[in-house]
Protein backbone atom coordinates (compact mmCIF):
# COMPACT_ATOMS: atom_id res chain seq x y z
CA UNK A 1 0.00 0.00 0.00
CA UNK A 2 2.78 2.19 0.94
CA UNK A 3 4.31 1.48 -2.69
CA UNK A 4 0.90 2.89 -4.25
CA UNK A 5 0.94 5.72 -1.57
CA UNK A 6 4.44 6.59 -2.93
CA UNK A 7 3.30 6.00 -6.31
CA UNK A 8 1.02 8.32 -6.63
CA UNK A 9 2.80 11.57 -4.45
CA UNK A 10 5.70 10.70 -7.25
CA UNK A 11 3.70 11.50 -10.37
CA UNK A 12 6.41 13.29 -12.38
CA UNK A 13 8.14 10.90 -13.01
CA UNK A 14 5.60 8.66 -14.05
CA UNK A 15 6.37 8.68 -18.07
CA UNK A 16 10.40 7.64 -16.64
CA UNK A 17 9.13 4.31 -15.31
CA UNK A 18 7.04 2.84 -18.07
CA UNK A 19 9.93 1.04 -19.38
CA UNK A 20 10.42 -1.16 -16.03
CA UNK A 21 7.29 -3.12 -15.70
CA UNK A 22 5.45 -6.21 -15.61
CA UNK A 23 4.84 -9.39 -17.35
CA UNK A 24 -0.37 -9.76 -20.18
CA UNK A 25 -2.31 -7.81 -22.47
CA UNK A 26 -5.07 -5.18 -22.80
CA UNK A 27 -7.55 -4.48 -25.37
CA UNK A 28 -10.36 -3.05 -26.32
CA UNK A 29 -13.59 -5.86 -26.80
CA UNK A 30 -16.64 -4.10 -27.96
CA UNK A 31 -15.52 -1.55 -26.56
CA UNK A 32 -18.35 0.78 -28.24
CA UNK A 33 -22.04 0.72 -29.30
CA UNK A 34 -21.33 0.93 -32.70
CA UNK A 35 -19.63 -2.78 -32.96
CA UNK A 36 -22.02 -4.40 -30.94
CA UNK A 37 -24.25 -5.01 -34.34
CA UNK A 38 -20.89 -5.07 -36.54
CA UNK A 39 -17.95 -7.60 -35.22
CA UNK A 40 -16.06 -7.67 -38.88
CA UNK A 41 -15.37 -3.99 -37.67
CA UNK A 42 -14.29 -4.46 -33.94
CA UNK A 43 -10.44 -3.97 -33.27
CA UNK A 44 -9.72 -5.78 -29.78
CA UNK A 45 -5.67 -5.22 -30.05
CA UNK A 46 -2.74 -3.94 -32.13
CA UNK A 47 0.96 -5.01 -31.74
CA UNK A 48 4.11 -3.62 -33.44
CA UNK A 49 7.63 -4.39 -32.67
CA UNK A 50 11.04 -4.73 -34.00
CA UNK A 51 13.18 -8.15 -34.21
CA UNK A 52 16.00 -7.68 -31.40
CA UNK A 53 19.40 -6.97 -32.39
CA UNK A 54 19.61 -5.80 -35.79
CA UNK A 55 15.89 -4.42 -36.00
CA UNK A 56 15.61 -5.79 -39.51
CA UNK A 57 12.14 -6.80 -39.47
CA UNK A 58 9.16 -5.04 -38.38
CA UNK A 59 6.01 -6.93 -36.90
CA UNK A 60 2.73 -6.17 -37.23
CA UNK A 61 -0.67 -8.11 -35.52
CA UNK A 62 -4.20 -7.07 -36.04
CA UNK A 63 -7.06 -8.86 -34.07
CA UNK A 64 -10.51 -8.61 -34.52
CA UNK A 65 -14.00 -10.02 -34.37
CA UNK A 66 -13.43 -11.29 -31.23
CA UNK A 67 -15.09 -13.75 -28.49
CA UNK A 68 -15.94 -16.44 -30.91
CA UNK A 69 -16.58 -19.81 -29.15
CA UNK A 70 -14.60 -22.41 -31.05
CA UNK A 71 -17.29 -24.43 -31.29
CA UNK A 72 -20.34 -22.18 -31.64
CA UNK A 73 -22.75 -21.84 -35.17
CA UNK A 74 -21.99 -24.20 -38.09
CA UNK A 75 -20.32 -21.21 -40.02
CA UNK A 76 -17.57 -21.12 -37.59
CA UNK A 77 -15.64 -17.58 -37.85
CA UNK A 78 -15.56 -16.34 -41.37
CA UNK A 79 -12.78 -13.91 -42.72
CA UNK A 80 -15.37 -10.47 -43.47
CA UNK A 81 -16.09 -10.22 -47.07
CA UNK A 82 -16.02 -5.98 -48.13
CA UNK A 83 -14.26 -4.62 -45.34
CA UNK A 84 -10.15 -2.93 -45.57
CA UNK A 85 -8.12 -3.90 -42.93
CA UNK A 86 -4.95 -1.56 -42.67
CA UNK A 87 -1.75 -0.44 -41.10
CA UNK A 88 -0.65 2.49 -41.25
CA UNK A 89 2.87 3.79 -40.25
CA UNK A 90 3.91 7.18 -39.97
CA UNK A 91 7.43 8.62 -38.94
CA UNK A 92 9.25 10.73 -37.01
CA UNK A 93 6.62 13.03 -35.62
CA UNK A 94 4.08 13.13 -38.02
CA UNK A 95 1.10 10.99 -37.98
CA UNK A 96 0.53 11.09 -41.43
CA UNK A 97 0.73 7.64 -43.35
CA UNK A 98 4.40 6.70 -45.15
CA UNK A 99 2.99 3.52 -45.88
CA UNK A 100 -0.21 1.47 -45.33
CA UNK A 101 -0.66 -2.15 -45.68
CA UNK A 102 -4.04 -2.98 -46.91
CA UNK A 103 -5.77 -6.56 -46.20
CA UNK A 104 -9.09 -8.07 -48.46
CA UNK A 105 -10.64 -11.17 -47.83
CA UNK A 106 -12.89 -12.77 -50.36
CA UNK A 107 -15.27 -15.70 -49.88
CA UNK A 108 -16.72 -17.32 -52.54
CA UNK A 109 -19.11 -20.09 -52.87
CA UNK A 110 -20.04 -21.24 -56.44
CA UNK A 111 -24.22 -21.64 -56.87
CA UNK A 112 -25.48 -25.14 -57.05
CA UNK A 113 -29.14 -26.55 -57.73
CA UNK A 114 -31.92 -27.43 -55.23
CA UNK A 115 -30.38 -30.86 -53.55
CA UNK A 116 -31.45 -34.24 -55.54
CA UNK A 117 -31.47 -38.07 -54.88
CA UNK A 118 -28.04 -38.25 -56.42
CA UNK A 119 -25.80 -35.85 -55.06
CA UNK A 120 -22.65 -36.86 -53.91
CA UNK A 121 -20.95 -35.76 -50.50
CA UNK A 122 -19.91 -32.05 -51.05
CA UNK A 123 -20.65 -28.69 -52.59
CA UNK A 124 -23.32 -25.83 -52.09
CA UNK A 125 -26.33 -27.76 -50.76
CA UNK A 126 -24.15 -29.10 -47.72
CA UNK A 127 -24.48 -27.65 -44.28
CA UNK A 128 -21.13 -26.70 -42.96
CA UNK A 129 -19.36 -24.81 -44.83
CA UNK A 130 -15.97 -26.91 -44.23
CA UNK A 131 -17.45 -29.29 -47.06
CA UNK A 132 -19.60 -26.83 -48.54
CA UNK A 133 -16.66 -26.14 -51.53
CA UNK A 134 -16.17 -22.47 -50.53
CA UNK A 135 -12.70 -20.58 -50.68
CA UNK A 136 -11.78 -17.79 -48.08
CA UNK A 137 -8.77 -15.90 -49.88
CA UNK A 138 -7.15 -12.52 -49.03
CA UNK A 139 -4.80 -10.29 -51.14
CA UNK A 140 -2.45 -7.93 -49.19
CA UNK A 141 -1.37 -4.27 -50.74
CA UNK A 142 1.63 -1.80 -49.96
CA UNK A 143 0.25 1.82 -50.37
CA UNK A 144 2.92 4.96 -50.03
CA UNK A 145 1.38 8.65 -49.53
CA UNK A 146 -1.42 7.47 -48.62
CA UNK A 147 -4.17 9.26 -46.45
CA UNK A 148 -6.95 7.75 -44.69
CA UNK A 149 -9.51 10.35 -46.25
CA UNK A 150 -8.45 10.09 -49.69
CA UNK A 151 -9.92 8.19 -52.33
CA UNK A 152 -8.30 6.20 -55.66
CA UNK A 153 -5.66 5.19 -53.87
CA UNK A 154 -6.06 1.75 -55.82
CA UNK A 155 -4.23 3.38 -58.61
CA UNK A 156 -0.70 3.54 -56.43
CA UNK A 157 -1.00 -0.08 -54.65
CA UNK A 158 1.34 -2.36 -55.29
CA UNK A 159 0.18 -6.15 -54.82
CA UNK A 160 2.63 -7.60 -52.26
CA UNK A 161 0.32 -11.10 -52.45
CA UNK A 162 -2.97 -12.12 -53.60
CA UNK A 163 -5.37 -15.28 -53.90
CA UNK A 164 -3.77 -16.21 -50.60
CA UNK A 165 -5.77 -19.18 -48.73
CA UNK A 166 -7.05 -18.12 -45.07
CA UNK A 167 -5.89 -20.31 -42.33
CA UNK A 168 -8.91 -22.64 -41.58
CA UNK A 169 -10.83 -22.63 -38.76
CA UNK A 170 -9.72 -25.72 -35.52
CA UNK A 171 -13.09 -27.73 -35.91
CA UNK A 172 -11.90 -31.04 -34.72
CA UNK A 173 -10.73 -34.42 -35.46
CA UNK A 174 -13.44 -35.57 -38.63
CA UNK A 175 -12.60 -32.07 -39.93
CA UNK A 176 -9.26 -32.91 -39.90
CA UNK A 177 -8.67 -35.44 -41.30
CA UNK A 178 -12.28 -35.28 -43.93
CA UNK A 179 -11.35 -32.14 -45.36
CA UNK A 180 -7.56 -31.28 -44.38
CA UNK A 181 -6.66 -34.05 -45.40
CA UNK A 182 -4.03 -34.43 -41.76
CA UNK A 183 -4.49 -38.39 -41.08
CA UNK A 184 -6.50 -41.27 -42.37
CA UNK A 185 -10.19 -41.32 -41.27
CA UNK A 186 -12.17 -44.28 -40.12
CA UNK A 187 -15.88 -43.98 -39.56
CA UNK A 188 -18.24 -45.25 -37.16
CA UNK A 189 -18.84 -48.72 -38.24
CA UNK A 190 -15.11 -49.22 -37.67
CA UNK A 191 -15.43 -49.80 -33.98
CA UNK A 192 -12.62 -47.23 -33.73
CA UNK A 193 -13.70 -43.81 -31.90
CA UNK A 194 -10.15 -42.03 -32.67
CA UNK A 195 -10.95 -40.33 -36.01
CA UNK A 196 -13.94 -38.99 -33.87
CA UNK A 197 -11.59 -37.77 -30.42
CA UNK A 198 -8.03 -37.24 -31.43
CA UNK A 199 -7.13 -33.62 -32.83
CA UNK A 200 -4.50 -33.52 -35.73
CA UNK A 201 -4.35 -29.70 -36.41
CA UNK A 202 -1.31 -28.60 -35.11
CA UNK A 203 1.64 -25.96 -36.04
CA UNK A 204 3.33 -27.47 -38.86
CA UNK A 205 -0.39 -27.53 -40.56
CA UNK A 206 -0.81 -23.59 -39.28
CA UNK A 207 2.63 -22.75 -40.83
CA UNK A 208 1.29 -23.46 -44.56
CA UNK A 209 -0.77 -20.82 -43.89
CA UNK A 210 2.32 -18.82 -43.49
CA UNK A 211 2.59 -16.60 -46.92
CA UNK A 212 5.86 -14.93 -48.49
CA UNK A 213 5.11 -11.53 -49.92
CA UNK A 214 7.11 -10.16 -53.16
CA UNK A 215 9.14 -7.23 -50.55
CA UNK A 216 10.69 -10.39 -48.84
CA UNK A 217 7.88 -10.17 -45.97
CA UNK A 218 5.38 -12.82 -44.77
CA UNK A 219 1.95 -12.86 -43.88
CA UNK A 220 -0.76 -15.87 -42.51
CA UNK A 221 -4.31 -14.58 -41.40
CA UNK A 222 -7.11 -16.27 -39.96
CA UNK A 223 -8.16 -17.82 -36.90
CA UNK A 224 -5.98 -17.46 -33.30
CA UNK A 225 -6.46 -18.21 -29.57
CA UNK A 226 -7.33 -14.51 -27.99
CA UNK A 227 -3.79 -13.38 -26.65
CA UNK A 228 -5.94 -10.96 -24.29
CA UNK A 229 -6.20 -11.57 -20.53
CA UNK A 230 -8.31 -9.60 -17.95
CA UNK A 231 -10.49 -9.72 -15.34
CA UNK A 232 -13.60 -7.98 -16.63
CA UNK A 233 -16.26 -9.36 -14.94
CA UNK A 234 -14.86 -7.10 -12.18
CA UNK A 235 -13.93 -4.33 -14.61
CA UNK A 236 -17.62 -4.22 -15.74
CA UNK A 237 -19.46 -4.71 -12.53
CA UNK A 238 -18.13 -0.90 -11.96
CA UNK A 239 -14.94 -1.14 -11.30
CA UNK A 240 -15.47 -3.81 -8.81
CA UNK A 241 -11.80 -4.71 -8.67
CA UNK A 242 -10.21 -8.02 -6.48
CA UNK A 243 -7.57 -7.20 -3.31
CA UNK A 244 -4.85 -8.57 -5.65
CA UNK A 245 -5.64 -5.39 -8.50
CA UNK A 246 -5.25 -2.85 -5.50
CA UNK A 247 -2.79 -3.43 -3.52
CA UNK A 248 -4.21 -5.86 -0.83
CA UNK A 249 -6.83 -3.01 0.21
CA UNK A 250 -9.07 -4.79 2.96
CA UNK A 251 -12.53 -3.19 1.77
CA UNK A 252 -11.89 -5.01 -1.63
CA UNK A 253 -13.52 -8.16 -2.49
CA UNK A 254 -11.81 -11.11 -2.22
CA UNK A 255 -9.45 -12.86 -5.48
CA UNK A 256 -8.75 -14.29 -7.96
CA UNK A 257 -9.49 -12.11 -10.82
CA UNK A 258 -11.22 -14.09 -13.77
CA UNK A 259 -9.49 -14.10 -17.41
CA UNK A 260 -13.18 -14.18 -19.00
CA UNK A 261 -11.21 -14.72 -22.50
CA UNK A 262 -9.92 -18.09 -21.69
CA UNK A 263 -10.96 -20.61 -24.42
CA UNK A 264 -12.19 -17.95 -26.81
CA UNK A 265 -11.02 -17.50 -30.72
CA UNK A 266 -9.87 -14.11 -32.71
CA UNK A 267 -9.52 -13.58 -36.10
CA UNK A 268 -6.07 -12.20 -36.40
CA UNK A 269 -3.87 -10.90 -39.06
CA UNK A 270 0.01 -11.35 -39.04
CA UNK A 271 2.86 -9.36 -40.88
CA UNK A 272 6.77 -9.53 -41.32
CA UNK A 273 8.17 -6.70 -43.23
CA UNK A 274 11.67 -5.70 -43.90
CA UNK A 275 12.45 -3.07 -41.95
CA UNK A 276 13.88 -1.05 -45.21
CA UNK A 277 9.85 -1.16 -46.36
CA UNK A 278 9.69 2.23 -44.22
CA UNK A 279 13.62 2.91 -44.41
CA UNK A 280 15.58 2.39 -47.60
CA UNK A 281 18.41 3.98 -46.21
CA UNK A 282 18.63 2.05 -43.15
CA UNK A 283 17.35 2.56 -39.61
CA UNK A 284 19.18 5.96 -38.53
CA UNK A 285 21.33 5.48 -35.91
CA UNK A 286 20.99 1.50 -36.12
CA UNK A 287 21.04 0.27 -32.53
CA UNK A 288 21.94 3.58 -30.26
CA UNK A 289 19.52 4.98 -28.27
CA UNK A 290 19.01 8.92 -28.50
CA UNK A 291 16.74 10.44 -26.00
CA UNK A 292 16.02 13.11 -27.64
CA UNK A 293 15.70 12.00 -31.14
CA UNK A 294 12.82 11.36 -33.46
CA UNK A 295 14.18 10.11 -36.40
CA UNK A 296 13.87 6.60 -35.98
CA UNK A 297 10.26 6.90 -34.97
CA UNK A 298 7.61 4.62 -36.06
CA UNK A 299 4.15 5.75 -35.38
CA UNK A 300 1.66 3.00 -36.06
CA UNK A 301 -2.27 2.69 -35.97
CA UNK A 302 -4.53 -0.46 -37.52
CA UNK A 303 -7.75 1.00 -39.14
CA UNK A 304 -11.13 -1.42 -41.05
CA UNK A 305 -13.43 0.35 -43.35
CA UNK A 306 -16.09 -0.36 -45.74
CA UNK A 307 -18.11 0.97 -48.07
CA UNK A 308 -20.72 4.08 -46.87
CA UNK A 309 -23.73 2.38 -47.90
CA UNK A 310 -24.80 -0.85 -47.72
CA UNK A 311 -28.15 -2.53 -49.02
CA UNK A 312 -29.61 -5.62 -48.79
CA UNK A 313 -28.82 -8.54 -51.71
CA UNK A 314 -29.88 -12.15 -51.38
CA UNK A 315 -27.90 -12.77 -54.33
CA UNK A 316 -24.61 -12.04 -52.45
CA UNK A 317 -24.49 -15.76 -50.44
CA UNK A 318 -21.86 -14.80 -48.07
CA UNK A 319 -22.66 -11.48 -46.54
CA UNK A 320 -25.99 -10.68 -48.14
CA UNK A 321 -25.54 -7.14 -48.63
CA UNK A 322 -23.99 -5.10 -51.85
CA UNK A 323 -21.80 -2.02 -51.08
CA UNK A 324 -21.81 1.11 -52.67
CA UNK A 325 -19.67 4.66 -52.13
CA UNK A 326 -16.45 5.51 -50.72
CA UNK A 327 -14.92 2.91 -48.21
CA UNK A 328 -15.34 4.93 -44.75
CA UNK A 329 -13.69 4.18 -41.81
CA UNK A 330 -15.52 2.00 -39.06
CA UNK A 331 -13.00 0.90 -36.39
CA UNK A 332 -9.65 1.71 -35.44
CA UNK A 333 -7.11 0.58 -32.64
CA UNK A 334 -4.03 1.32 -31.71
CA UNK A 335 -2.59 1.95 -27.85
CA UNK A 336 -4.31 -0.69 -25.65
CA UNK A 337 -7.17 0.70 -23.57
CA UNK A 338 -7.29 4.27 -25.32
CA UNK A 339 -11.12 4.10 -26.61
CA UNK A 340 -12.00 1.46 -23.64
CA UNK A 341 -10.10 3.49 -20.49
CA UNK A 342 -10.32 6.93 -21.62
CA UNK A 343 -12.40 8.17 -24.33
CA UNK A 344 -16.29 8.46 -22.56
CA UNK A 345 -19.21 5.84 -23.90
CA UNK A 346 -20.89 8.73 -25.81
CA UNK A 347 -17.50 9.62 -28.26
CA UNK A 348 -16.14 6.13 -28.57
CA UNK A 349 -18.04 5.43 -32.16
CA UNK A 350 -16.51 8.79 -33.23
CA UNK A 351 -13.13 7.91 -32.20
CA UNK A 352 -13.49 4.45 -34.70
CA UNK A 353 -14.68 6.82 -37.26
CA UNK A 354 -12.05 9.57 -36.82
CA UNK A 355 -8.68 9.15 -37.51
CA UNK A 356 -5.40 9.87 -35.22
CA UNK A 357 -4.73 12.57 -36.82
CA UNK A 358 -7.21 15.42 -34.93
CA UNK A 359 -7.00 13.21 -31.63
CA UNK A 360 -5.72 16.36 -29.75
CA UNK A 361 -8.39 18.51 -30.51
CA UNK A 362 -11.08 15.62 -30.15
CA UNK A 363 -10.11 13.48 -27.37
CA UNK A 364 -7.19 15.75 -25.56
CA UNK A 365 -9.62 15.88 -22.46
CA UNK A 366 -10.07 12.54 -21.79
CA UNK A 367 -6.15 12.13 -21.48
CA UNK A 368 -5.52 15.40 -19.42
CA UNK A 369 -8.96 14.68 -17.19
CA UNK A 370 -9.47 10.71 -16.89
CA UNK A 371 -12.18 9.72 -16.18
CA UNK A 372 -11.13 6.54 -14.51
CA UNK A 373 -9.15 8.67 -11.25
CA UNK A 374 -13.03 10.20 -10.59
CA UNK A 375 -14.55 6.81 -10.81
CA UNK A 376 -11.43 5.64 -8.36
CA UNK A 377 -12.05 8.21 -6.23
CA UNK A 378 -16.27 8.26 -6.27
CA UNK A 379 -15.78 4.33 -4.78
CA UNK A 380 -13.60 5.07 -1.69
CA UNK A 381 -9.97 3.63 -3.73
CA UNK A 382 -7.89 6.66 -2.38
CA UNK A 383 -9.47 7.05 0.47
CA UNK A 384 -8.93 3.26 1.49
CA UNK A 385 -5.22 3.88 0.38
CA UNK A 386 -4.75 7.13 2.90
CA UNK A 387 -4.21 9.45 0.00
CA UNK A 388 -5.18 13.24 0.97
CA UNK A 389 -7.67 15.25 -1.02
CA UNK A 390 -4.42 17.25 -2.80
CA UNK A 391 -2.87 13.67 -4.69
CA UNK A 392 -6.21 13.19 -5.55
CA UNK A 393 -6.35 16.57 -7.12
CA UNK A 394 -3.49 15.99 -8.98
CA UNK A 395 -4.47 12.79 -10.30
CA UNK A 396 -7.64 13.99 -11.61
CA UNK A 397 -5.15 16.23 -13.96
CA UNK A 398 -4.68 17.76 -16.18
CA UNK A 399 -2.49 15.06 -16.88
CA UNK A 400 0.35 15.95 -19.06
CA UNK A 401 2.60 13.04 -17.94
CA UNK A 402 0.30 10.37 -19.85
CA UNK A 403 0.73 11.85 -22.83
CA UNK A 404 4.69 12.38 -22.53
CA UNK A 405 4.17 8.59 -21.46
CA UNK A 406 3.07 7.59 -24.29
CA UNK A 407 4.94 9.71 -27.04
CA UNK A 408 8.33 8.18 -25.02
CA UNK A 409 9.48 11.26 -23.72
CA UNK A 410 10.48 12.28 -27.24
CA UNK A 411 10.17 16.04 -28.42
CA UNK A 412 6.96 15.41 -30.00
CA UNK A 413 4.73 18.36 -30.34
CA UNK A 414 1.05 18.13 -28.17
CA UNK A 415 -0.88 18.84 -31.34
CA UNK A 416 -2.93 17.79 -33.99
CA UNK A 417 -1.00 15.66 -36.65
CA UNK A 418 1.83 14.96 -34.01
CA UNK A 419 -0.10 13.39 -30.99
CA UNK A 420 -2.64 10.79 -31.28
CA UNK A 421 -3.69 6.99 -30.54
CA UNK A 422 -1.29 5.37 -32.11
CA UNK A 423 1.79 2.92 -30.85
CA UNK A 424 4.91 4.93 -30.57
CA UNK A 425 8.09 2.41 -31.11
CA UNK A 426 12.41 3.52 -31.63
CA UNK A 427 13.03 1.07 -34.85
CA UNK A 428 16.85 2.12 -33.74
CA UNK A 429 16.40 -0.12 -30.36
CA UNK A 430 14.68 -3.28 -29.03
CA UNK A 431 11.02 -3.15 -28.19
CA UNK A 432 9.69 -2.95 -24.52
CA UNK A 433 5.74 -1.42 -24.24
CA UNK A 434 5.30 1.70 -24.26
CA UNK A 435 8.56 1.64 -26.83
CA UNK A 436 6.04 -0.66 -29.50
CA UNK A 437 3.98 -3.97 -28.63
CA UNK A 438 5.15 -6.75 -28.63
CA UNK A 439 3.18 -10.74 -28.51
CA UNK A 440 3.92 -12.92 -26.29
CA UNK A 441 8.15 -12.62 -25.12
CA UNK A 442 7.33 -12.75 -21.96
CA UNK A 443 9.19 -14.65 -18.76
CA UNK A 444 7.17 -17.69 -19.64
CA UNK A 445 5.67 -19.23 -22.82
CA UNK A 446 2.18 -18.08 -22.19
CA UNK A 447 3.35 -14.29 -21.01
CA UNK A 448 3.19 -11.19 -22.70
CA UNK A 449 6.61 -9.10 -22.36
CA UNK A 450 4.73 -6.46 -20.47
CA UNK A 451 1.27 -6.29 -18.64
CA UNK A 452 0.09 -3.48 -20.40
CA UNK A 453 -3.20 -3.59 -18.52
CA UNK A 454 -1.44 -3.41 -15.21
CA UNK A 455 1.03 -0.67 -17.12
CA UNK A 456 -1.37 2.05 -18.37
CA UNK A 457 -3.95 1.75 -15.51
CA UNK A 458 -1.54 2.13 -12.39
CA UNK A 459 -0.31 5.21 -14.49
CA UNK A 460 -3.76 6.47 -14.99
CA UNK A 461 -5.38 5.97 -11.34
CA UNK A 462 -1.75 5.89 -9.15
CA UNK A 463 0.90 8.38 -11.75
CA UNK A 464 2.76 5.81 -11.52
CA UNK A 465 3.14 2.43 -13.74
CA UNK A 466 4.77 0.63 -11.36
CA UNK A 467 2.89 0.44 -9.20
CA UNK A 468 1.49 -2.35 -9.36
CA UNK A 469 -2.59 -2.11 -9.72
CA UNK A 470 -4.85 -3.82 -12.54
CA UNK A 471 -2.89 -6.39 -12.71
CA UNK A 472 -5.37 -8.96 -13.62
CA UNK A 473 -4.51 -12.30 -15.02
CA UNK A 474 -0.91 -12.66 -15.59
CA UNK A 475 -1.11 -15.93 -18.06
CA UNK A 476 -2.38 -17.19 -21.79
CA UNK A 477 -4.80 -20.16 -21.77
CA UNK A 478 -1.60 -21.26 -24.39
CA UNK A 479 1.66 -20.82 -25.08
CA UNK A 480 2.81 -17.87 -27.14
CA UNK A 481 4.96 -18.68 -30.46
CA UNK A 482 8.44 -17.93 -30.38
CA UNK A 483 8.56 -16.90 -33.92
CA UNK A 484 6.58 -15.71 -36.41
CA UNK A 485 3.12 -15.83 -36.52
CA UNK A 486 3.93 -15.53 -32.33
CA UNK A 487 0.13 -16.19 -31.64
CA UNK A 488 -1.59 -19.23 -30.72
CA UNK A 489 -3.49 -21.86 -32.37
CA UNK A 490 -7.08 -21.56 -32.58
CA UNK A 491 -8.85 -23.24 -29.49
CA UNK A 492 -10.54 -26.45 -31.26
CA UNK A 493 -14.20 -26.42 -31.91
CA UNK A 494 -15.57 -29.71 -30.77
CA UNK A 495 -13.05 -30.32 -27.42
CA UNK A 496 -11.90 -27.10 -26.22
CA UNK A 497 -13.97 -23.65 -26.06
CA UNK A 498 -16.93 -23.12 -22.95
CA UNK A 499 -18.87 -25.73 -24.25
CA UNK A 500 -16.38 -28.58 -23.58
CA UNK A 501 -14.31 -29.39 -20.92
CA UNK A 502 -11.26 -27.44 -21.54
CA UNK A 503 -9.16 -30.20 -21.57
CA UNK A 504 -6.82 -29.62 -24.95
CA UNK A 505 -6.02 -32.47 -26.99
CA UNK A 506 -2.73 -31.48 -27.04
CA UNK A 507 -2.39 -28.48 -24.83
CA UNK A 508 1.03 -27.15 -25.91
CA UNK A 509 1.38 -27.79 -29.47
CA UNK A 510 4.96 -28.85 -30.23
CA UNK A 511 7.25 -26.95 -32.67
CA UNK A 512 7.81 -28.50 -35.91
Amino acid sequence: MSKIRSAAIGLAAAGLSLLAARPAGASSHREALAVLNEPCADNTDTYAWVSDGAHDKLYLVMDFNPLHEPGQGNQGLRACNGYRYEFHIGTGTSLKDKVVYRVEFKNTLLPEAAPSPADGLGGGNELLWQISGGTETFKISRITGHTSEREGDEDTAVVLGQNLPVLPNNHGPQTDRLVYGLGPFSGYDSGDPTSREVGLYDQPFVDTYIHDLDNGGRVIAGEFDDPYQLDEKGIFDLVNLNRDDLGGIPGARRPPGKDVFTGFNVFSIALEIPISDIFPKGIPHNDVLIPDSTDSLLRVWASISRRQTQTVDPSNVITGLKGTGKFVQVGRNALPLFDAGFVGTQRQTLYLHTTPLNDVSRFGADVLYPVLVRDADALGIYRALGLGPDVVATLKGPRVDIIKAINLNRPIPIADGSTGDVITLDAAIDSSFPNGRRLGGGSAPNRHQVNVNSVLLSLICAGNPAAGLFKGTEVNDKDFLPRFPFLAPAHQGLLQGHGGVNVPTEPNIPLP
